[in-house]
């Protein structure tokens, strides 16, 4: 056995037959790859070079193939167009608005652009006349596409831009990134959109400490968000007939579309975070609360490392909480709000002391408008008529939030319940109470609530006389009530009703002694034994 497993004699183990193949392979081996000078360490098979002079820069991998490919054809068709008259022509563009004649440059490189112009069959607008008859399938091109009509479009949107001819200028430029999505100029379009977007607006970037919430409302509302600083915002009118920088109509529009294409095009790009919040913040100042939620929460989704990631999450708060539309509606969007200030008090450490205090206290407030949809709950009770469910949610909220604002106005409510109990309930649904019409009244104060009855009964005085009390006719509380049919009343003893021959009433039929439990079903008959 020892000898059997001997690491010196490892030959032992394999047969005689797969010993001389392996020396011949190795033989025949050796004879064939030692000219090329890499031998067997070419043929490592453990995918490592066993020797320092192997090497692995001719190998690519697929991107890199695709990315030299993609060049390839670039240079290719560059230096194929080097020669031509259309080559020439851009040239000579070009030469026109680095001598900063750019009225003429525009029109030379429109004419070549629109020389490239694809139509909607893929074929170029300008065709000759020989492909005009012909139908589409079999019409052909006169040129081919390459980096021509590229290059040529974003040199007559600079054109354009050096005029201060801003809406020819942005129009090319959307086109651009239409056309050509990842264009090489797409940074230097981005920056340029965004020049053009703040000319047009004079956008104003707002910050969390330019806003406050309005005064918070007894209602059941929430308060709005309302601009403090900065209120020289002026929108720009829907027409423009004087100003030749300025769109024609919807100026305001154009300008919030080229702060889209910005973000939407290079989303990586260093302006992307900054056009989302120029977005939001003229929304906010506008008015428009729901569209500012939406940008301010793309922006952080899609931006959570952007210097404007505070701001996003506490002005987001502010218009979240102003989308909500009082107690009796929908509580998501108050308690997103409430959310989006908890995570911004735990989430930055740079917080001032003003604003910690601050988003304390509106926490505060968010959690009161929250107990208010409660006390809204007992005010839709009452208009009903159920007193029984406005009593439990009004104890509710006393033990619930008993040093609450509304835990008074549930006291108060409480108080009056027995009022509002004798009136007629269509004209108390009518009559709308609201929470300006409750008194609050404090914990100190529980004295002065009565106990509340469902039913309460008229005091009973003793009549001096022998007659026997006749008991009121109870009026129906809902109103109206004239043309109900009236009911004959039931009689008291069944005997005294007139054609009754049924038999005497037994409540327990077919009752057995001896088997306790077990009742027979008879019908029309008595049972054979009664208890």
């Amino acid at each position: 056995m020892n000898n059997y497993f001997n690491p010196q004699q490892p030959l032992r183990l394999l047969p005689k037959s797969c010993a001389l193949g392996l020396m011949m392979c190795c033989a025949v081996g050796c004879q064939t790859f030692g000219g090329s000078g890499k031998g067997l360490s070419s043929l490592n098979p453990f995918g490592s070079p066993s020797d320092a002079t192997a090497s692995i820069d001719d190998i690519k991998g697929p991107m890199e193939r695709t990315i030299l490919a993609s060049n390839s054809q670039s240079i290719v068709s560059t230096a194929s167009l080097a020669n031509t008259p259309e080559f020439q022509e851009y040239q000579a563009a070009k030469a026109l608005y680095d001598a900063g004649n750019f009225a003429a440059a525009e029109k030379a490189f429109d004419k070549i652009a629109e020389d490239y112009a694809l139509d909607d069959t893929g074929q170029y607008r300008r065709r000759t006349l020989g492909n005009f008859y012909k139908a589409p399938s079999e019409r052909k091109a006169k040129y081919s596409d390459g980096p021509l009509r590229e290059d040529a479009l974003f040199m007559l949107a600079e054109s354009r831009y050096q005029q201060e001819k801003f809406p020819g200028a942005e129009d090319v430029y959307l086109g651009l990134l239409k056309d050509y999505p990842n264009t090489r100029h797409l940074e230097a379009s981005s920056k340029r959109l965004y020049d053009i977007a703040l000319t047009w607006m004079d956008f104003k970037q707002t910050t969390n400490g330019e806003v406050q919430m309005a005064g918070y409302e007894e209602n059941g509302r929430s308060g709005r968000p309302k601009i403090v600083a900065n209120e020289e915002y002026n929108r720009p009118g829907f027409f423009n007939f004087f100003d030749k920088k300025r769109p024609t109509t919807d100026t305001e529009g154009r300008a919030l579309e080229a702060l889209k294409a910005i973000w939407l095009n290079d989303p990586t790009g260093p302006l992307a975070d900054d056009a989302l919040m120029l977005t939001a913040s003229h929304y906010l100042r506008i008015g428009s609360h729901a569209e500012a939620a939406e940008t301010y929460q793309l922006l952080r989704e899609e931006f959570p490392n952007s210097p404007h990631a505070k701001d996003a999450y506490i002005l987001g708060s502010y218009v979240t909480q102003a989308s909500y539309q009082g107690a009796a509606y929908d509580e998501k969007n108050l308690e997103q709000s409430r959310q989006l200030k908890s995570i911004a008090l735990a989430s930055f450490q740079d917080l001032t002391p003003e604003e910690r205090e601050r988003l304390e206290t509106e926490l505060k407030e968010v959690e009161e408008t929250k107990i208010a949809r409660e006390f809204e709950n007992a005010l839709f009770w009452l208009g009903k008529g159920n007193f029984t469910a406005v009593e439990m949610v009004c104890h509710q909220i006393i033990n619930t939030h008993p040093s609450s604002f509304y835990a008074g106005k549930a006291r108060g409510l409480l108080s009056k319940l027995p009022e509002y109990q004798k009136r007629n309930t269509l004209m108390l649904a009518l009559e709308g109470v609201t929470v300006a019409d409750i008194p609050s009244i404090d914990a100190t104060q529980t004295a002065m609530v009565p106990e509340y009855q469902p039913n309460p009964a008229p005091a009973k005085t003793e009549s001096p006389t022998s007659e026997p009390e006749v008991e009121e006719e109870k009026k129906p509380r809902f109103f109206p009530s004239w043309g109900m049919p009236k009911l004959r009343p039931v009689p008291k003893d069944p005997e005294e009703h007139e054609g009754s021959n049924a038999p005497p009433f037994n409540p327990n039929p077919g009752y057995d002694e001896a088997q306790p439990g077990k009742a027979t079903l008879t019908l029309g008959q008595e049972p054979a034994t009664t208890r």
